[in-house]
């Protein structure tokens, strides 16, 4: 992400739809004591009826040399590529998207911590009122599987649980990927 990108995104971290977000991101890394990245405010915040799940954080976020300080489809990663093409192809209004990471911090094995990041994943998802759908792009979606009910907290929401957008994965399964995030943002009309 060039200079001004990561400059304009900061800008607009204090906007109305990213404040609890902010509030959430603190709490986490004071809980976690991990250094936890920005959600992309160009994105639906808190209005986002879409949360896409990845993985976890390639990086230093708290670097802007070895990763992004922001978990976004403008990084400059191929996974973030990856995912930008998906979403460009598909037609996906971003304003509609809410992108995060089963471990949103840099620290290690995922698939060890992935049971600590999901654990984080209910109170996000009580943020989001206008949320419908989750997709899981992620390996670890056995562990958000365990949790699907406790995330949803009562609410009807449509789930599926795919591919991951990173370069390797997505050389292999990157139409599959394509086409069950297209099918489910289709049972939400957001396409």
């Amino acid at each position: 992400m060039d200079q001004a990108t990561h400059q304009r995104k900061l800008a607009l971290l204090h906007e109305p739809h990213m404040q609890a977000l902010m509030t959430y991101r603190e709490e986490l890394g004071s809980k976690t004591g991990k250094v936890i990245p920005y959600f992309d405010p160009e994105d639906g915040g808190t209005r986002a009826e879409l949360l896409l799940l990845l993985s976890h954080v390639d990086g230093d976020p708290g670097s802007t040399k070895a990763g992004s300080s922001f978990i976004s489809v403008e990084n400059e990663d191929q996974t973030a590529g990856n995912l930008r093409r998906v979403v460009t192809d598909l037609g996906l209004d971003r304003e509609n998207l809410l992108i995060w990471n089963v471990v949103p911090w840099q620290d290690g094995d995922a698939k060890k911590e992935a049971g600590q990041g999901a654990m984080h994943l209910a109170r996000l998802v009580q943020l989001l009122p206008d949320l419908r759908g989750i997709a899981v792009l992620s390996k670890e979606g056995a562990v958000v599987r365990a949790a699907r009910d406790e995330l949803a907290h009562g609410r009807r929401v449509e789930w599926v649980f795919t591919s991951s957008p990173a370069p390797r994965a997505f050389n292999r399964f990157g139409v599959q990927l394509t086409q069950d995030l297209g099918q489910l943002a289709r049972r939400l009309s957001l396409v």
